[in-house]
């Protein structure tokens, strides 16, 4: 009794992927024909020194601008107030900020540096708005509106507390040490 094995050839298997490449080939270009390219415009910040050196005294002008909630604080450093620019009807008067930076840039026009100062509850819009008001001003030359540049290097920081001139750390009470009783 001669049994016979019969076996069964195994063929390869082939993957049929047609389908998948004729869906990559619509969606590839349909996805970069919809996608949204956005443009992100990166500022450059200085923040201001820890501590000031001799070598900053030799400079003319330490632009400050202060923002209150009742206005502008414009100042030098080493000087003191230069002038206040007060809220208009609809809030914070940026003609008026940038008219008195365009003015301070034609007595100084070799200055690059300002500082801009906050108080804490200053949103980021009334910030942004100032930095662009110090930066650049819109200014008809020859019959065209051009950009000019005042003072683009800027440094942002905490503003002192109101009529004190001294920074918010050193208008905090002393902490009292010794024996409690």
């Amino acid at each position: 009794m001669s049994v016979r094995v019969r076996r069964l050839r195994k063929q390869a298997v082939q993957l049929d992927i047609t389908a998948f490449m004729n869906l990559i080939v619509v969606l590839v270009p349909f996805l970069l024909s919809t996608a949204v390219f956005s443009r992100l415009a990166i500022l450059e910040l200085n923040l201001p020194a820890g501590s000031s050196s001799f070598s900053n005294l030799k400079e003319s002008l330490q632009l400050e601008i202060v923002i209150r909630r009742d206005g502008f604080e414009v100042g030098d450093r080493v000087g003191g107030l230069i002038r206040r620019v007060g809220n208009s009807a609809s809030g914070y008067d940026y003609p008026a900020l940038s008219v008195l930076m365009q003015q301070l840039k034609a007595r100084f026009p070799d200055k690059l540096e300002a500082t801009v100062l906050s108080e804490p509850d200053t949103s980021y819009d009334v910030l942004v708005q100032t930095m662009d008001a110090v930066r650049s001003a819109k200014v008809v030359q020859a019959g065209s509106l051009s950009q000019i540049e005042m003072f683009p290097n800027i440094s942002i920081g905490d503003a002192p507390v109101a009529g004190s001139g001294k920074s918010p750390e050193k208008s905090k009470p002393p902490i009292k040490q010794g024996k409690s009783s």
